[in-house]
């Protein structure tokens, strides 16, 4: 390996480990201006459907249906694409969790009531960090750009209104979402690579 791609990785690795970390410092900040200037009443019921797209299961159900398509159109990168990207979305939830439970972040909610926990812990609402939704979304989002190039600013803005949902709905603060959506996309990545194919 060169020097050059050595240098690229410990950017692409340095890069989000910084904005990660700019992002922890303006949360509250972040998490107030949102409250204050873009929550509303209009917008809650939307935002509320548009979060169920984040959810896991949701995505599941996605993939399945994308590998049934494929198998039943003998459609190998249709195929493929559900297959990895159920995979994918799996591999993201484990990880999460094991992170969320090692950090034992408090949802914004809890920060109200002057939780401060940072430590392991398997309580409800000591799961903040990162986004589950986040993560999964990108994973996805991946998978699919990565089989269909023409339409990754699709499936990646649907990832980006899946994260931003979680902080609207103060499910998260914006570091959360940030950390989950890294985190997704590497998996998503991954897992495309790890799986020897190409779209075509």
């Amino acid at each position: 390996m060169d020097k050059k791609t050595i240098l690229k990785k410990i950017i692409y690795i340095l890069i989000p480990i910084i904005i990660l970390f700019v992002l922890f410092s303006f949360d509250h900040q972040i998490r107030d201006f949102v409250k204050t200037n873009i929550k509303s009443a209009e917008w809650e019921s939307t935002v509320q459907t548009l979060n169920k797209f984040g959810d896991g299961g949701v995505q599941a159900v996605i993939a399945i249906i994308l590998m049934l398509a494929g198998f039943l159109k003998k459609n190998d990168r249709l195929l493929r694409t559900g297959k990895f990207g159920l995979f994918a979305i799996i591999l993201a939830g484990i990880i999460v969790q094991i992170i969320k439970f090692t950090i034992g972040r408090p949802r914004p909610t809890l920060t109200d009531a002057g939780v401060s926990n940072f430590g392991p812990s398997i309580s409800i609402g000591l799961d903040s960090f990162p986004s589950g939704h986040t993560a999964s979304s990108f994973a996805l989002a991946a998978i699919l750009s990565a089989a269909y190039p023409k339409g990754k600013y699709i499936f990646y803005s649907l990832a980006v209104i899946a994260g931003l949902s979680r902080i609207y709905l103060d499910s998260h603060f914006a570091s959360d979402v940030f950390a989950g959506a890294v985190i997704g996309a590497w998996i998503g990545w991954l897992s495309y690579k790890r799986g020897k194919w190409q779209a075509t």
